[in-house]
């Protein structure tokens, strides 16, 4: 009884010995090796999807530099940026077509001398609006046409003289509608209140509401006056997209920033900040608070549906992408962020059929300070001259069936041992002589 025992036990021993070595055998065993980088190809793709939640869609820019030379601002190509609000929603990126919509000769030439006169001789002033004054004026009055600038701004300057000639064409001709100024420099809070980031600022009240998106269309006396004129062009546009009515400051706080560039494989960095070439920023509100969702490197794929399917591809992004929602606060102003990364490409040769893959790894190390340029974020990336080989092999059959056979053998060796040791112990037993 016992023998039989023993001897099922070796069974299922050699059976469960037999089985692991017969998966080891089929699963193969990875060999990684370091080479000189073969890669001939002369770009990579970069692909990311950034979170800022303090910061508007309207100004952000990307921006792409490298040793090469190459210096791309405020590129569109394959970005695309979503509002977002408070709580990260993504909200509708309206319609600001019709911003750039005035007809030449809206407003005559003798319309522009008669409000050029009055500008100069300042019979004409635009009403100037304070922390104070500023709800109950939008609140009394149906339209309310606001430019919120600043004396220090350029272009806040440039416009002066403009917003008033606009101003005394539209009183002129009885317009419901009045332009008031805000100055940024003496009621401050007013502006960071309603996120005026950039001067100057234009945004449109009716009956206490604002009216999204901020005037984006040329700044002459023509521009300004038709779009004033036809204010309700605007509200029915906000009515259709449903953000009409919601109060007097903006629902968009915040941008998500995603997309892919093509870039040279040699050192460089991608910038995210706010650039306008009609604006000035007021660096106090700029914040570049930011969550990094994803950001990897890949080779150029042949075709669309290819760059889909690597970008939706989750063990891919969990390879080739350390980051996953890491969030970079800027606790005080004029914070910057850098961010290196060390990119190391890997050639993946798996068993069997399966094709080849092309991946590129990276490290991350960031650093934030406090500096007197515009806040902003800027990954920097170097490519490794190295490359990273690692293959899945299979061991010989030869080696399989020597170590198959030496398993059966050591099992049934050591089986035999205990055997006899236990037929020994028994027949002792039955003597009595194990005392």
């Amino acid at each position: 009884m016992g023998g039989g025992t023993i001897s099922m036990l070796a069974a299922i021993f050699m059976t469960l010995l037999f089985t692991l070595e017969l998966w080891s055998f089929i699963s193969g065993f990875e060999s990684t090796t370091i080479i000189v980088d073969q890669d001939s190809a002369t770009s990579i793709w970069v692909n990311f999807n950034v979170t800022v939640p303090s910061c508007h869609c309207d100004h952000i820019s990307v921006d792409v530099e490298d040793m090469l030379g190459t210096n791309v601002m405020d590129i569109q190509k394959n970005i695309e940026k979503i509002p977002l609000d408070e709580d990260g929603v993504e909200l509708p990126d309206l319609d600001h077509s019709h911003h750039h919509a005035a007809p030449d000769g809206h407003v005559s030439e003798e319309e522009n001398l008669v409000a050029n006169e009055a500008t100069t001789k300042e019979t004409y002033e635009p009403t100037v609006l304070a922390a104070d004054t500023f709800t109950k004026y939008v609140d009394t009055h149906e339209w309310v046409f606001v430019y919120f600038g600043a004396s220090w701004c350029h272009w806040c300057q440039k416009l002066d003289p403009i917003w008033k000639a606009a101003g005394e064409v539209l009183k002129n001709r009885g317009a419901a509608i009045s332009l008031p100024k805000v100055e940024c420099t003496k009621d401050t809070a007013l502006c960071q209140e309603h996120q005026v980031h950039a001067l100057p600022t234009i945004q449109l009240f009716h009956n206490g509401h604002l009216v999204p998106p901020n005037y984006r269309g040329p700044r002459t006396v023509n521009d300004l006056v038709h779009f004033a004129e036809n204010a309700a062009v605007s509200k029915k546009k906000a009515e259709e997209a449903k953000v009409a009515n919601q109060g007097k400051t903006r629902n968009d706080v915040g941008c998500s920033v995603s997309g892919h560039l093509l870039v040279h494989r040699v050192p460089g960095s991608i910038q995210f900040s706010v650039k306008s070439g009609e604006h000035n920023f007021n660096r106090e509100h700029i914040n570049f608070t930011h969550v990094v969702h994803h950001f990897s490197f890949n080779s150029v794929p042949e075709s669309w549906e290819e760059m889909l399917a690597v970008m939706e591809d989750d063990s891919h992004r969990a390879l080739v992408s350390k980051w996953y929602g890491r969030n970079f606060n800027s606790p005080k102003d004029h914070v910057v962020h850098e961010h290196y990364l060390k990119v190391v490409q890997s050639q993946l040769k798996p068993l069997g059929l399966s094709s080849e893959k092309q991946m590129y790894e990276h490290t991350i190390s960031s650093h934030s300070y406090v500096s007197e340029q515009l806040a902003h974020v800027r990954f920097h990336y170097d490519l490794s001259p190295m490359q990273v080989v690692k293959e899945w092999k299979r061991r010989p059959f030869y080696e399989f069936i020597t170590n198959l056979l030496a398993l059966i053998g050591g099992t049934f060796t050591v089986m035999g041992i205990v055997n006899e040791a236990y037929n020994g112990v028994v027949a002792k037993a039955r003597m009595g002589k194990l005392g």
